[in-house]
């Protein structure tokens, strides 16, 4: 009796399975024809881009800053990792603006070793310096695909020279794009008729963003959109029209730009910080972003720590009480004026010490930031 009543609740337990089962089966139907197809009756074929978009959260991330911050090589280092990684035929075409790098670098230092007029130690450099007197000659030979043979040789007898590496040690005093020792000191390499860019090269180039650049990647469990946002003063009245309600916000701030001013401001003596705080203030007061997470990355770590033993903070900022030259007390004097203006306006803040130009450094920061993300989204439905 025992063993008939076991058997009879089994089969009870089978038949109430199957019903639930086929119960499932027909409610997913009946969601595929209302939701997937709203013309009901007809085949519902899902496209391939439709089922990528559903098997994955979406993020969309603005990715915003004063100009020259490091917003750029952010993106680059994007490309390095989850895109083409830069085909050969792709350097070629940075070609001319790697060697407008070098050649503005060198026509600054000329023109401000002039100004404080320090005179060179020899001819040669006297010489060469003639060359890069002029601005519009040196835009004229970047036409030009025959480099003249002699402009790396005259490149290095100036920056071997004490008069410019004097102007360069003032150079916080004059708007001199951050890499320029690099490409001064590549030259050789830079203006040989064969050159190819590399990626080095190329991660640190200066090339004004004049436009946003909306780059998607599809990663191991994320479909990640990334707005870069110019940065130059014109362009940032478009932020907050770009894209409402975004992921997050990665708003990118120069350490090592404390001892500078802004090329474009009107005032000349605004300092780069001070613009830079006051472009996050005003990203904070921007109502679509008001439930937006923050993540703020204080880019050129590797610069800030060698311009803190040189420029010391107190000059620049008045209120600093730390020992100078001490690169810890100086980056948390600088970390908490963001922090204060956070707390203003009562958003979430998540800080990172980042050196754009470091893959390695690159992929842990970026491991954080989509592990971040990645993990707000879920938590909110999936996708935001």
């Amino acid at each position: 009796m025992d063993e008939n009543r076991h058997e009879d609740n089994h089969q009870n337990s089978s038949c109430i399975r199957s019903v639930i089962r086929r119960i499932w089966q027909l409610v997913v139907t009946i969601l595929r024809q209302f939701v997937c197809c709203p013309n009901y009756g007809e085949e519902y074929v899902p496209r391939r881009e439709e089922h990528a978009v559903f098997a994955k959260p979406e993020a969309r991330l603005l990715v915003v800053g004063a100009s020259d911050t490091g917003k750029s090589t952010f993106m680059r280092q994007m490309r390095l990792e989850f895109g083409d990684q830069y085909p050969v035929e792709e350097r070629r075409r940075h070609q001319p603006h790697i060697r407008r790098n070098v050649m503005d670098s060198i026509h600054k230092l000329v023109t401000a070793a002039a100004r404080y007029e320090y005179a060179y130690s020899t001819a040669e450099a006297e010489n060469s310096a003639q060359k890069f007197t002029e601005w519009p000659p040196l835009v004229a030979i970047l036409e030009n695909p025959d480099i003249d043979s002699s402009w790396p040789d005259s490149i290095e007898f100036l920056w071997k020279d004490p008069a410019i590496q004097k102007a360069y040690q003032r150079r916080n005093e004059f708007h001199l794009m951050t890499n320029a020792d690099y490409f001064v000191s590549h030259a050789a390499r830079i203006l040989h008729e064969d050159y190819i860019p590399t990626i080095d090269d190329i991660l640190r180039m200066r090339i004004v963003t004049r436009d946003a650049v909306t780059k998607t990647y599809e990663l191991m469990n994320i479909r990640m959109t990334l707005h870069d946002m110019g940065g130059q003063r014109p362009e940032r009245i478009a932020w907050v029209n770009q894209l409402d309600y975004p992921s997050a916000i990665l708003f990118v701030a120069s350490l090592s730009e404390y001892d500078q001013t802004v090329e474009e401001a009107e005032e000349e003596s605004k300092n780069r910080v001070q613009e830079s705080l006051d472009i996050y203030e005003q990203l904070l007061g921007y109502s679509p972003f008001d439930t937006t997470p923050v993540i703020l990355l204080l880019n050129k770590t590797d610069v800030f720590s060698v311009k803190i033993k040189e420029q010391p903070l107190k000059k620049y900022f008045p209120k600093y009480e730390g020992p100078e030259g001490d690169e810890t007390n100086a980056r948390e004097y600088i970390t908490n004026l963001y922090v204060e203006l956070t707390k203003k306006y009562k958003k979430n803040l998540l800080v990172r010490y980042t050196e754009a130009t470091n893959r390695d450094n690159f992929r842990a920061i970026f491991a954080f930031v989509s592990n971040y993300v990645s993990r707000r989204i879920m938590s909110i439905g999936g996708m935001y």
